[in-house]
């Protein structure tokens, strides 16, 4: 049976992309803790992520770069923190928070996801892609 996100990957259900190529997906996570936090989903559906074949493995980490630098500066974050997940859903993905503040824990920040409206979630993503796009000129 396929995950929920290779429903999305094939569009079976509506997701939010911010970055597409051959190896991976970026999106909107539907249940953010924090503004602009993203999911970087490699096209196969494998739920542990040193499974992956080591260039899909190194291209996802390269993805998950470019866009933290873009959440830096579309989401004005100190940092973005990263965990990498499989469990949840079993389909391994990077979670990319942009953390505006590191006066606490990611734990502490991270522990309050709710559902976003996708209006909210469209006008992230277009900030998202704007960032992308400056940073690559």
């Amino acid at each position: 049976m396929c995950s929920i996100f290779t429903k999305i990957i094939k569009r079976e259900i509506p997701g939010h992309f911010v970055y597409e190529d051959d190896v991976c997906v970026v999106l909107m996570d539907k249940f953010p803790a924090v503004e602009g936090q993203t999911l970087v989903i490699p096209k196969k559906e494998i739920d542990y992520i040193f499974d992956l074949p080591k260039e899909e493995y190194l291209h996802l980490w390269e993805v998950a770069e470019k866009i933290a630098r873009a959440s830096d500066k579309a989401f004005e974050a100190k940092r973005t923190c990263i965990v990498v997940e499989g469990f949840e859903v079993p389909h391994a993905h990077i979670r990319l928070y942009p953390v505006p503040e590191t006066d606490k824990s990611l734990a502490e920040i991270i522990k309050n996801p709710s559902e976003e409206p996708d209006e909210v979630l469209a006008e992230q993503a277009t900030q998202l892609e704007a960032a992308l796009l400056e940073l690559q000129n």
